[in-house]
């Protein structure tokens, strides 16, 4: 109803249980956590399923690093299955060996699993998913898929989520050929959003022509081999003017209980759980946000450049080191959180993971 104090809780949930990580993508963006917790505490993860999973809809584990290096992975999508919660995971496909995929179509508790897969060429993916390997990939989604196909399993329902760049935007349309080999329902395609060392003349907003032949030949195809492809609006013909409703529907769960409203708030928390989740909730930065959010002069700066409003027209869509002050609230210091480096993240988290979570 957007209201700045809903009586609702937030429907849409993003836990994160780890900031561990085993490949180091080029494009991947890596924040540091306020406390240096790398890892969720399972009690810590079972607190927060107890309150906010009865009233969540869906729970996606898909930030931070890679789900399925978190040790209680079974029994933490166990926990959102007994609420009756769609789970979604997003995965880079590495660790979906022969065990793992035995395990999620026995216990049928993990309903999407979106693999990012940005090239159909062995040297095209490993190229942009450095320490992946092409093959294993491939072979993992094939034993899924035939596991399931003999077991009469529903879930994990199969999808490929696909970072489209200049670099590998020609390879996209055949990825779809991927699809329909191992029963993969959608192909879901993303524009890098440039926010490191990546250059920006990567970005597909550079190049409109080449964006509109590769997105034709895409849906052609798709259509042709029976697969689903959601493809973003072409720059160009993106002119925004939507209304957000994250502040009332979306809340994300740091390592460290951390909470934050919005993808786009990588820098900025609002509270921690461990304060009581209602009470960030339902407080006064959460309803300062949501009274601003489409206004001239938003508590988050950067809600007057997001796409939501903007669309996909313009540069700051495309290229986060632009506005770089917008996103973080002016004031909010203390619930302000630096990047990292993948690696440094990943040695922060491993050696964490030695002393238990």
């Amino acid at each position: 109803m957007r209201v700045p104090k809903p009586t609702t809780m937030p429907v849409s949930l993003d836990i994160v249980l780890t900031k561990a990580c085993n490949l180091k993508c080029v494009f991947c963006i890596s924040y540091s956590s306020l406390k240096g917790v790398q890892w969720m505490p399972f009690d810590f993860y079972q607190e927060v399923a107890r309150q906010l999973f009865p009233t969540a809809h869906t729970v996606n584990f898909c930030s931070g690093g890679e789900p399925f290096l978190y040790p209680k992975f079974r029994e933490a999508l166990k926990l959102a299955q007994e609420n009756r919660t769609q789970t979604i995971v997003v995965s880079n496909g590495m660790l979906i060996n022969r065990k793992t995929a035995e395990w999620l179509v026995e216990s049928q508790s993990l309903h999407n699993l979106r693999i990012s897969f940005d090239g159909s060429t062995k040297q095209t993916l490993e190229r942009i998913r450095v320490g992946a390997s092409y093959e294993s990939i491939l072979a993992n989604m094939e034993y899924l898929d035939r596991l399931k196909r003999e077991n009469g399993a529903v879930y994990p329902r199969l999808g490929i989520r696909y970072v489209i760049m200049k670099s590998n935007a020609d390879e996209m349309p055949a990825v779809l050929d991927v699809c329909a080999r191992y029963n993969v329902e959608k192909l879901d395609v993303v524009y890098l959003n440039t926010a490191n060392d990546v250059e920006f003349s990567e970005s597909l907003y550079r190049h409109p022509e080449h964006a509109a032949r590769v997105f034709a030949e895409a849906k052609r195809r798709g259509k042709e081999l029976g697969v689903r492809v959601n493809l973003p609006a072409l720059p160009g013909q993106d002119g925004g003017g939507g209304r957000c409703y994250k502040p009332w529907q979306f809340c994300q769960i740091d390592t460290d209980g951390a909470i934050r409203f919005c993808y786009k708030a990588w820098c900025q928390r609002l509270g921690f759980f461990q304060e009581g989740f209602e009470s960030v909730w339902r407080g006064e930065h959460y309803q300062r946000i949501r009274r601003t959010v489409e206004s001239a002069s938003p508590y988050f700066p950067y809600c007057r450049y997001c796409s939501v409003h903007r669309g996909g027209n313009w540069e700051g869509s495309h290229n986060c080191n632009l506005h770089a002050d917008a996103y973080v609230i002016p004031g909010l210091d203390s619930l302000q959180t630096p990047f990292n480096q993948r690696r440094e993240e990943n040695i922060r988290s491993f050696k964490q993971s030695r002393t238990g979570i």
